[in-house]
């Protein structure tokens, strides 16, 4: 009889004690790290000759400001590479320049 009750008591013990250490409480996991990109950044379109004025347009799109010739803008686009031209009053298109948003942030027309 007192064999019985010592395997007994042995094996209750054995599965309290993977009770208790399966149910301890584990270290919380945090999210790992991360880096935070930005999803609109800043682009200053710079006029540089007398023919670069009218309509600033970014990826096909107007933004509706003008630029002046000699003079320049500020525009918050989308980060990544984005495709600035100006078109004048009569729809002519200037050169295409592209930028890599926020590497750079400044454009500088020099002719149309």
């Amino acid at each position: 009889m007192k064999k019985n009750f010592f395997v007994v008591f042995l094996i209750v013990s054995v599965l309290t004690l993977i009770l208790i250490a399966g149910c301890a409480p584990s270290k919380p996991v945090g999210p790992g790290p991360t880096s935070v990109v930005p999803t609109s950044c800043s682009l200053t379109v710079v006029s540089q000759c007398l023919a670069c004025y009218g309509y600033v347009w970014v990826n096909g799109a107007s933004t509706g400001q003008y630029i002046t010739n000699n003079g320049s803008v500020t525009l918050t686009v989308p980060c990544g590479q984005v495709r600035v031209e100006i078109r004048d009053e009569l729809g002519f298109v200037s050169h295409t320049e592209y930028i890599n948003t926020p590497q750079q942030n400044m454009v500088v027309f020099t002719y149309w």
